[in-house]
């Protein structure tokens, strides 16, 4: 919780900090940034799903408690989890691209669209202001596309929402 309360850029920020920039030292920090939020949902999900009516009933009819878990509380705890790393692929790219922007990503020689629309703003004001839109929207497309492909998920595997 205490996590969950700080932003995650700028733990992405401090843990950069201390570990050194480098595309490695990045990934890192934006996983490891992303943890409370999925032990968050998992928790939230095992708690919801073990007073429902079909695991009481696996209880009472005696199914051993690691057969519940295996059958009844992992599948359906892992819907939420799915949604959730659709969306955290679109919170990681703009996490990676933030530090690299900041300088604290990939360095050169290496890629990163954080990276490049540092180097594109100094063509920005010689009047190419193509260099840092294209780098600005791959960063767009690339986080729409995992939202909408998150948001699908959610609809198709929310049972709430079938009819």
């Amino acid at each position: 919780d205490i996590l969950l309360a700080f932003p995650t850029i700028l733990l992405a920020i401090a843990i950069v900090a201390l570990r050194g920039p480098g595309i490695f030292n990045t990934m890192i920090a934006v996983g490891v940034v992303a943890i409370p939020a999925y032990a968050r949902i998992a928790r939230a999900s095992t708690l919801g799903l073990k007073e429902q009516d079909f695991v009481l009933a696996a209880r009472a009819v005696g199914v051993p408690e690691p057969r519940i878990l295996a059958r009844h509380v992992v599948p359906n705890a892992l819907s939420p989890l799915i949604v959730l790393a659709t969306l955290g692929v679109a919170t990681a790219i703009l996490n990676a691209a933030a530090l690299g922007f900041l300088g604290l990503g990939a360095q050169p020689p290496d890629v990163e669209w954080g990276a490049m629309l540092v180097d594109s703003i100094r063509y920005l004001f010689q009047g190419s202001w193509w260099a840092l839109m294209f780098p600005g929207f791959a960063i767009m497309l690339t986080v729409i596309g995992f939202n909408l492909i998150g948001d699908g998920l959610r609809d198709s595997l929310d049972v709430r929402l079938r009819a």
